[in-house]
């Protein structure tokens, strides 16, 4: 009986150890998969932005006004004129990196994109010798497709 009351506490204790570090890896488990999603909604959208000029009735002289603004519009609204929210939170415009490029009688459209990814739960990570890391880092993607004409 002495026995059983001495160990009562000790499930409290462990609890209260492990339980921070249980939780830190929960969230950081989370922000990865979020930062995997959104570089995922990135490609896809680069995709639909390069099938976009690819397929425009300008692609082969790449009108810059025409092509370039439906393309941006497409990676950054997901449509080709401007909408009210774009696919990704902070995404702009200067973001997008359009580059024609002809190689023989063939145009080719190569698409940068460089995303400023943000976590959720705050930019920098404090460790415990009084450092901190940062969290922020671009998310970057790139396609290049043949203009058909």
């Amino acid at each position: 009986m002495l026995r059983l009351s001495r160990q009562k506490g000790l499930a409290a204790v462990e609890a209260t150890l492990v339980l921070p570090i249980m939780l830190l890896l929960l969230l950081a488990i989370g922000e990865f998969g979020r930062m995997l999603y959104e570089y995922n909604t990135l490609t896809k959208a680069v995709r639909a932005g390069a099938r976009t000029a690819s397929v425009s009735p300008n692609a082969g002289n790449f009108d810059v006004t025409l092509v370039q603004g439906k393309t941006k519009n497409m990676i950054l609204y997901g449509q080709e004129t401007v909408g009210t929210k774009t696919v990704l939170p902070g995404l702009k415009a200067e973001d997008i990196t359009i580059t024609p490029t002809m190689i023989g009688d063939d145009t080719y459209v190569e698409i940068h994109v460089s995303y400023d990814w943000q976590p959720i739960f705050g930019e920098t990570f404090n460790t415990f010798f009084g450092n901190s890391i940062s969290l922020n880092f671009p998310l970057q993607t790139s396609m290049t497709m043949r203009a058909l004409l």
